[in-house]
């Protein structure tokens, strides 16, 4: 819960009364691995905070799976349009290995929000803070050479490398795992 606090803490600082009602209505569940949090076609209902394992989201072109997202310990996963806009989503979100999540329920947020300015002021800033690290992968995925987007993910996720499919993280890098072989053999 710690870790939790502290990721809110670095968008915007939260009085304890805040923290308190924030805390209220967020509930901690542990996964299995492979257990399916989110099936393509259904709106998102919930936002996972990791706090113990590996979730991803991801989702199928031409019946391949495309990793999207990879969530290490310590950051959120979800299918964030369709939460956000209430809309069907074209995602599956799943646990790589056993996890404890905790999890944000939309209706409870909202229901929050509409009774804390200061907690929909957090909201708010969480979406932005979303946003800038989207944009950022977007940039990293367009501008990093297949190297670069390898060496990127060693340095800031290690365990990753160590715990999930060589598969997935070629997808996340979208790179073949062929090319992902060449790369680590460079490394």
């Amino acid at each position: 819960m710690k870790q939790l606090l502290e990721s809110f803490g670095e968008m915007a600082h939260l009085s304890e009364e805040a923290e308190t009602a924030l805390m209220s209505i967020i509930t901690k569940k542990n996964f299995k691995k492979k257990e399916l949090l989110l099936s393509e076609g259904k709106i998102c209902d919930q936002i996972y905070f990791v706090e113990k394992g590996i979730a991803r989201a991801f989702y199928y072109k031409n019946g391949k799976e495309l990793t999207f997202w990879l969530a290490d310990e310590n950051e959120f996963v979800g299918a964030f349009t369709s939460f956000f806009s209430r809309t069907p989503s074209n995602k599956y979100i799943e646990t790589l290995e056993d996890s404890t999540l905790w999890i944000f329920d939309y209706h409870k947020l909202e229901a929050l929000y509409s009774e804390s300015k200061e907690l929909e002021r957090m909201g708010r800033l969480f979406v932005s803070y979303g946003l800038s690290i989207l944009e950022k992968k977007f940039d990293d995925f367009h501008a990093l050479t297949a190297l670069e987007r390898y060496t990127l993910l060693v340095n800031k996720h290690p365990r990753i490398l160590q715990t999930v499919s060589l598969g997935i993280i070629a997808s996340y890098l979208g790179i073949s795992q062929e090319t992902l072989s060449r790369i680590r053999n460079q490394a």
